[in-house]
């Protein structure tokens, strides 16, 4: 991404402001495992769910944006702060208001889900960003190793750390994806299928699980292929 980061200005040599691309980031499967900052990233937008890896509530998200680019984008929702329902009652657009506050949707809102969305950052930071990732790495790493010798499976994941997070997937021939799940749930382990057009069996090892349970799901496998 960094590298993404670093062509842009090449890229925009030349050109104004309005022509200037913005680099935006699907950060579902980074936050909250993989040991980087908006700064490193050199990103324009950050964007990603809070409730995976970071293990917030489910439902709710961050979107993060340099206070440059946010002049690039307007609100398609109201929100609900005062200076703008006052605007819009008289015609006008509002004026010197946080851009994170002015392109939050209006609406009501489980604000008690949002407000502990806070303690999942702090939780993360107090063991340190650094520890997570890779807490987070060798265990899918362990994964990757220990399923490339299981018979029938298929790991397509890259082995690369510095080419994947914490998401392991693996093909399981001709057994259906959400078949295994099934098998998988029958001995206490928890999976997933890719809501893609490739389907694939999907593990999630992270900070909540440990090496022997890797250990388990590799076991696991072995048996039913």
């Amino acid at each position: 991404m960094s590298e993404i980061a670093a062509a842009l200005p090449d890229v925009n040599a030349g050109g104004g402001a309005a022509e200037r691309p913005l680099l935006c980031v699907d950060g579902v499967h980074g936050l909250g495992s993989k040991d980087e900052t908006v700064a490193t990233l050199g990103c324009d937008f950050l964007i990603s769910g809070t409730h995976k890896w970071l293990f917030g509530p489910r439902g709710t998200g961050i979107v993060w944006g340099r206070r440059e680019a946010w002049d690039a984008i307007g609100p398609t929702i109201p929100p609900f702060a005062a200076e703008h329902f006052g605007a819009w009652a008289a015609g006008a657009s509002p004026s010197g208001t946080d851009p994170g506050a002015s392109n939050t949707p209006g609406g009501y809102h489980s604000f008690e889900h949002r407000w502990a969305v806070a303690e999942a950052f702090r939780f993360h930071l107090d063991i340190g960003k650094a520890a997570v990732a890779k807490r987070t790495s060798d265990q899918a790493t362990q994964l990757k190793d220990g399923l490339a010798d299981v018979g029938g499976v298929e790991v397509v994941t890259p082995a690369d750390p510095g080419l994947s997070a914490g998401i392991v997937c693996v093909s399981t021939g001709a057994v259906a994806p959400a078949d295994a799940v099934g098998a998988l749930i029958d001995r206490q382990i928890a999976a997933s299928v890719t809501p893609y057009r490739e389907s694939y069996l999907r593990f999630g090892p992270s900070i909540v699980t440990a090496p022997d349970e890797v250990d388990a799901v590799v076991d696991a496998m072995r048996e039913l292929y």
